[in-house]
């Protein structure tokens, strides 16, 4: 998903971390989706999250929203668009969504936890409040 726009980050560790995420969300929805019409479907949705994580971190730089809702925006959005698309695929015969589901959830709650770890590692700092996005 990283192709389908450029993604704004904090720093290296925040670049790597989304980039991961969506990596792995990738290889779960492509796994649990049946037709390329719904997948291609699900990865514009994605490509719309990742627009407004983008205007997101701009309104953070300028001073109007929070740094950490902006840092950890995208996972918890994402959640929504994944739960929703869920609910609407087609899979495979005889299978079962709900794991899928299940391994969605289990991702971003291991991503979310690697954000809030990597704030505890580099903790906000004046000079990275004025860092230009990435």
């Amino acid at each position: 998903m990283e192709s389908l726009t450029h993604i704004y980050c904090l720093n290296k560790r925040h670049s790597k971390i989304v980039k991961d995420f969506l990596s792995e969300l990738e290889a779960i929805i492509n796994e649990a989706t049946y037709y390329d019409d719904d997948f291609a479907g699900y990865q514009e949705i994605i490509k719309n999250f990742i627009t407004f994580h983008n205007e997101l971190g701009l309104y953070a730089i300028m001073g109007e929203v929070d740094y950490e809702n902006w840092y950890k925006s995208l996972p918890n959005n994402v959640y929504w668009a994944s739960m929703g698309y869920f609910a609407a695929v087609q899979s495979e015969e005889h299978e079962d969504v709900g794991i899928y589901k299940l391994k969605v959830l289990s991702l971003i709650s291991e991503t979310l936890v690697k954000l809030d770890r990597s704030l505890i590692a580099q903790s906000w700092t004046e000079s990275e409040e004025k860092k230009h996005l990435n």
